[in-house]
């Protein structure tokens, strides 16, 4: 009986003791959680997966040139945008239009890196023009 109540003491203070902080060179974790997920609902064929173990603590968080989103499910699957080639930029997504050629222009007048479509990169000239153009011309599959 004593065995059992020394090691029940034991483990309740290993249990009850403070993580610390995880930190190397010139980063530093100084705090974090782990939760369990929420209700949304996945399947594909025969699996159906309904919230889940271990899920971050959701949000957006950046600093510099590091962007985290946290979560199993940051964005919806079926929510996100998804684009056919460089050239389509703007909605309706999976349509090559003029919305995309304005989108682009209006991209390439700001310097945005959506239409920094050709090397050398970092640099907006005639061969982004070109590559959007090239694009454009491919078409949607």
């Amino acid at each position: 009986m004593r065995y059992n109540h020394a090691l029940s003491i034991a483990l309740i203070t290993a249990l009850a003791t403070n993580a610390s902080a995880q930190s190397g060179g010139d980063y530093e974790l100084s705090w974090s959680t782990i939760d369990s997920g929420g209700a949304m609902d996945m399947a594909g064929g025969m699996f159906t997966l309904s919230g889940g173990i271990g899920q971050f603590d959701a949000g957006d968080a950046g600093s510099g040139n590091f962007d985290l989103s946290a979560g199993f499910w940051p964005v919806p699957f079926a929510m996100a945008p998804v684009s056919c080639n460089d050239a389509d930029l703007a909605e309706p997504f999976g349509v090559l239009d003029f919305t995309d050629v304005v989108a682009f222009l209006g991209a390439f007048g700001a310097m945005d890196p959506a239409a920094d479509l050709a090397p050398p990169f970092g640099v907006f000239d005639f061969t982004d023009i070109v590559g959007f153009l090239s694009a454009f011309g491919a078409g949607c599959p």
